[in-house]
């Protein structure tokens, strides 16, 4: 299966006189503090996972910053782990046509000051680099473009004194059939047949990232 990271569109055309996408401010009071309790960090993050989104808050109230209207695909603040957009009932039933394993996602509801609109927030569990495949791995000096690295496993790569971030992530077998991947310390992942679902239902605000710094492959063994 082919996999597309997605980003928040900048066309001018829909965020309008902005420099910065549509942007989503989550103000729900007990859903920050949970935030800061539960998932501030990434060991926070794998800590508490197994419980982290059931428990999570519930009525959850955001507002749009500065944009003239909602649209389907919309980044947030403040930042979450695993949460990787604000979307319209539109993706949601784009994910329940295509039955796409409720294991792969979470959604959470979200109202939106002065629309009716449906609204959620989605988050994407991440993927453990305990999961990864390390010397097929592809690792890129954050400080030096020129500079390539591999790991033979996972300790040799948090010895390195340097910091790297992925360009390619090869994960093991079982995520191969997966329609939604966020591999730990890199981006998110929509299946083609998800992204070819969005583009006949005319999704807006998202792009495919298909090169520049932030670009990954993405494999399987």
């Amino acid at each position: 299966m082919k996999y597309y990271q997605l980003s928040f569109t900048l066309e001018k055309s829909i965020r309008g006189n902005y420099e910065m996408p549509h942007t989503i401010s989550i103000d729900t009071p007990n859903f920050l503090k949970y935030i800061l309790d539960n998932n501030k960090t990434i060991s926070m993050y794998f800590e508490n996972r197994k419980n982290l989104y059931e428990e999570m808050p519930d009525n959850l109230r955001g507002k749009l910053i500065k944009r003239n209207g909602v649209i389907d695909f919309m980044d947030f603040t403040p930042s979450c782990l695993s949460l990787v957009a604000v979307v319209s009932y539109k993706i949601k039933q784009i994910f329940e046509h295509l039955n796409v394993s409720k294991d792969e996602y979470v959604f959470k509801k979200i109202s939106i000051k002065d629309y009716a609109e449906e609204f959620y927030l989605l988050f994407i569990p991440i993927i453990p680099d305990t999961e990864f495949v390390y010397p097929k791995c592809i690792f890129k000096d954050m400080f030096d473009n020129g500079n390539i690295k591999t790991f033979n496993n996972r300790t040799e790569y948090y010895n390195d004194p340097n910091d790297y971030c992925l360009k390619k992530v090869v994960l093991k077998d079982t995520y191969r059939d997966y329609d939604l991947l966020y591999p730990q310390g890199g981006g998110f992942f929509f299946s083609e047949r998800i992204v070819n679902a969005m583009q006949r239902e005319n999704i807006v605000g998202y792009n495919l990232v298909k090169g520049g710094c932030f670009y990954e492959e993405i494999d399987f063994v």
